[in-house]
């Protein structure tokens, strides 16, 4: 009954990304027993997500074969003697990894819970042919996430795993041009390399030599099964200098994003560095600390820090007093404006610049932030048109047409009003103590009120 298990298969790889199919279902075993789909999958993460993600898809293909239920048999592949071995990173080429970047210390949120899963599931099952493109801003957890795949893999035995930046990758590859052995360095990837985790490909753009020769060792890796994470600060699409085939390779990689932390993932990336510090922190002052301080990791890992040195130096308990203080001289503006609050979190919603957002540039991403906060100030807070119109500098007219336009895209795109949801969403999260007024809906159930 094999055959309507690769039926079945194949109508899932139809209906999904070519890359999410191949993670997720491609290696999958099944069996059809008594109408009903027996699935095995190797263990309970994988079990759990494809519950959680992909149920309703796997149901509706499931009538088209008139098979009444699924269930699920977790299979563990048992470990190979070599799994043992200590770590022993010897054949790590560029930098050694930080011990210190694990999957168990990375605080997972609607941010990130994707790029979390998809490495962990690399680090794994090791999935072959597989290609991940990781982007986002500074300090969001692209070199933890890639770092954590590496070390988890090389504790489970795998230690063929190279580790660079991408200015390690030029200097080694300038290193072996001017010794006269290019080749010698392309069998090193080749012949020693089942892993590959580069950083920072943007910095890549302009080096037209260096981006030939990665887009043919891709080529190579990939043809031979080989895993590839590569981070960068931008989309391929964003980067200019960078060889039309290159890009090609890397639009074609599963591309995540990584999101500025929202509210409640704040809340728990505070508590998590207090606690690894032996320090728990009071409510008020981690709601405080999350609702003020919306970067990245790095800025509410410093803030803890500084949090915790300031109250040790006091010899006082950490307090809500002291947070102020922090905050104060961190000079970080304290209950920000509804409207500047809405402007920050969707410019960083979608990678923009305050800056950029209100330029006379009409780019595509950038006329559709414009919109969408349009959409909110007038929606959600009910703004007369008139403040709108003094917000961007706009006539009634333009603003109008701007909202009347997002309607209409939105009765197109799914995806879109997706993201519209899931923005409003995190904005009601940011204001919802200081503006009950303020709650969360979905945006089929909002009525228009552009005029």
């Amino acid at each position: 009954m094999s055959i309507i298990w690769e039926r079945i298969k194949g109508r899932i790889k139809e209906l999904l990304p070519e890359a999410i199919f191949k993670v997720w279902f491609s290696s999958l075993k099944g069996e059809i027993i008594e109408q009903k789909l027996i699935l095995q999958v190797p263990n309970e993460f994988t079990k759990n997500w494809i519950n959680e993600n992909y149920k309703d898809l796997l149901n509706k293909i499931l009538t088209e074969f008139n098979i009444q239920d699924i269930e699920f048999f977790i299979s563990e592949t048992p470990k190979a003697e070599q799994l043992i071995l200590p770590y022993n990173p010897v054949n790590l080429i560029g930098r050694r990894l930080s011990p210190k970047y694990t999957f168990e210390d990375f605080v997972v949120g609607k941010c990130n819970e994707f790029a979390y899963n998809v490495c962990y599931q690399v680090a794994e099952e090791r999935p072959k042919s597989y290609l991940i493109y990781l982007y986002g801003n500074f300090g969001l957890g692209k070199t933890h996430l890639t770092q954590a795949v590496g070390n988890g893999l090389f504790r489970r035995g795998f230690n063929k795993v190279y580790y660079l930046t991408a200015q390690d990758f030029l200097n080694y590859m300038i290193k072996y041009l001017r010794s006269g052995m290019i080749e010698s360095f392309k069998e090193k990837f080749k012949e020693h390399c089942d892993v590959l985790l580069l950083e920072g490909i943007h910095f890549f753009a302009g080096k037209e030599y260096t981006q030939n020769e990665l887009a043919f060792l891709l080529d190579y890796l990939l043809d031979q099964g080989k895993t590839i994470i590569f981070t960068s600060l931008k989309l391929p699409q964003e980067m200019q200098k960078l060889d039309n085939s290159l890009k090609s390779r890397l639009n074609s990689a599963l591309i995540i994003r990584l999101n500025t932390p929202d509210f409640s993932t704040r809340k728990k990336i505070i508590r998590h560095k207090a606690k690894k510090m032996g320090y728990n922190l009071p409510y008020e002052v981690v709601e405080y600390l999350a609702r003020q301080i919306r970067g990245d990791v790095r800025q509410l890992e410093s803030a803890v820090l500084g949090l915790i040195a300031r109250a040790s130096l006091l010899k006082e308990p950490v307090s809500l007093t002291l947070a102020k203080e922090l905050v104060n001289e961190l000079g970080i503006q304290e209950d920000k404006d509804q409207v500047d609050l809405i402007i920050e979190t969707t410019c960083k919603f979608f990678g923009i610049g305050k800056e950029d957002l209100f330029s006379s540039s009409r780019k595509r991403e950038l006329s559709t932030s414009r919109q969408i906060i349009m959409y909110i100030l007038r929606n959600k807070l009910n703004k007369p048109l008139k403040e709108i119109c003094q917000i961007f500098q706009k006539q009634h007219s333009t603003i109008i047409y701007n909202l009347k336009t997002l309607e209409q895209k939105l009765q197109k795109d799914i995806t879109l009003k997706m993201k519209l949801n899931y923005l409003i969403k995190e904005i009601s999260e940011e204001l919802s103590d200081k503006n009950p007024g303020i709650e969360y809906n979905d945006i089929n159930e909002i009525k228009t009120n552009t005029i």
